[in-house]
């Protein structure tokens, strides 16, 4: 028997009304994190406010006044408010420190996804950061740290972006106490690195780096270097150019690169 076409009418109007509620869910724009308790909220607020102060710390920049209203206020509404406020200038925050560090040890470092990403790029990103700032400072990252996980997604979400903040203010502090490099040789070793290779290069020819050192070079030159942190495409650019410097000085000058320091009119 067929239907009346008043029932398949019917029936239309209530698949149109779900589709149109599923569109509707689908653009819903992503929170941070939307738990009820009053005491749950403020605690997040603290959270992306600390990360904040943190990474502008690590970029030398004015950390960011607050009157700490939030932790009088019982509004959910401006709470939530104060979540979202304090997230943006946290992930400002981390994008010009995590440049300034990239600038100024020449190092590669992950990029960053957009700030309403979902919840596992922005994990996997900051997961990452935190692994690659470790392996630069202190140059060990153990199995069970990187292995770290909360209860829940947007837990470990806070976790790894706690430990990337910290190891980001580590590897800046470290970076402040190596010794002064002079600026004609930082130049020179620059424009050599230029003709070399990527800091990370390994081709699998025996040379390593950004200014492609074998293994005697790097034992004679940089022994710290590699028992920190193994052959050379995994030290931070500063140690490499460190231990050319330190060739330099012995009174080798830029005799180990002669055709690359030739193009550079250093020989």
């Amino acid at each position: 028997m067929r239907p009346s076409i008043s029932v398949s009418l019917c029936a239309l109007a209530l698949v149109f009304t779900f589709t149109l509620a599923g569109a509707a869910f689908a653009r819903q724009p992503l929170r941070p994190d939307q738990p009820v308790p009053v005491g749950a909220l403020r605690v997040l607020v603290d959270h992306y406010r600390s990360l904040t102060w943190t990474y502008q710390r690590v970029a030398h920049a004015k950390r960011t006044p607050t009157s700490f209203g939030d932790r009088h206020s019982t509004s959910r509404a401006y709470l939530q408010w104060q979540i979202d406020t304090w997230t943006r200038r946290a992930y400002r925050a981390e994008r010009v420190a995590v440049t300034k560090l990239r600038k100024r040890l020449r190092v590669s470092l992950p990029a960053a996804p957009s700030l309403h990403a979902r919840l596992y790029k922005r994990v996997t990103y900051t997961k990452q950061l935190t692994l690659r700032l470790k392996k630069i400072y202190p140059g060990r990252v153990t199995r069970s740290f990187a292995s770290a996980r909360a209860e829940t997604d947007r837990g470990t979400l806070r976790l790894w972006q706690d430990r990337s903040a910290l190891a980001a203010l580590a590897v800046a502090e470290h970076a402040t106490v190596q010794p002064a490099i002079p600026a004609s040789l930082l130049q020179a070793f620059t424009c050599i690195h230029g003709y070399e290779g990527s800091w990370s290069a390994n081709t699998g020819n025996g040379y390593y780096g950004g200014l492609q050192m074998d293994l005697s070079f790097q034992g004679l030159y940089g022994p710290e270097f590699m028992s920190r942190w193994g052959t050379a495409d995994h030290w931070p650019a500063w140690a490499q150019i460190r231990a050319a410097v330190r060739a330099y000085e012995s009174g080798r000058g830029f005799g180990p690169w002669p055709n690359t320091a030739r193009f550079c009119g250093l020989l």
